[in-house]
């Protein structure tokens, strides 16, 4: 059965650079970056698709990719909440095993990562308050892997090894 894997987590924590290493575990694996969809909407993209449209798309491609063969979809993006995940998972429409983790860090290191400058990220929040709010849903959001001391390389590992086949 083709798997989906959810990686997760706010601003900085280092989500693409895990994905590009998980994405070399696993041939044939497809990675989808939730920042580069998100830029194919306009601005005002809630008014005129509702609210989770990144979500519900990256679901949508994610079942398209596993109709044309794919075993593996990896689809990184800041999920701030359960609803969040709600949106991606009711776009399904493979069946599939759908697995989250939610990288995780102290604030302090996320604003180190980014110079000292945690300034609006284009979903319009703070890295300070997507990092908050996440904080508030931890329970919801998968299984919690913390990067602050490991390299991209060995989440990737510890993410791979996490997984019911491995």
């Amino acid at each position: 059965m083709p798997e989906v894997i959810v990686i997760n987590g706010p601003p900085g924590v280092g989500k693409s650079s895990v994905t590009a290493q998980l994405r070399t575990l696993v041939p044939g694996t497809v990675a989808i970056s939730g920042a580069q969809l998100r830029a194919f909407a306009p601005p005002d993209a809630r008014a005129h698709l509702g609210g989770g449209a990144t979500y519900r798309v990256a679901g949508a491609l994610a079942s398209a990719f596993m109709q044309l063969g794919a075993k593996r979809v990896l689809f990184e993006y800041e999920f701030l909440r359960a609803s969040h995940l709600a949106y991606f998972r009711d776009a399904l429409t493979v069946s599939a095993e759908l697995h989250v983790f939610t990288l995780w860090a102290p604030l302090e290191c996320l604003v180190e990562r980014s110079g000292g400058q945690p300034d609006a990220r284009p979903s319009g929040l703070t890295l300070v308050d997507s990092h908050r709010e996440m904080a508030t849903n931890l329970s919801q959001l998968g299984q919690i892997v913390e990067t602050d001391r490991l390299s991209a390389a060995e989440v990737a590992r510890h993410i791979h090894e996490r997984l019911p086949h491995s």
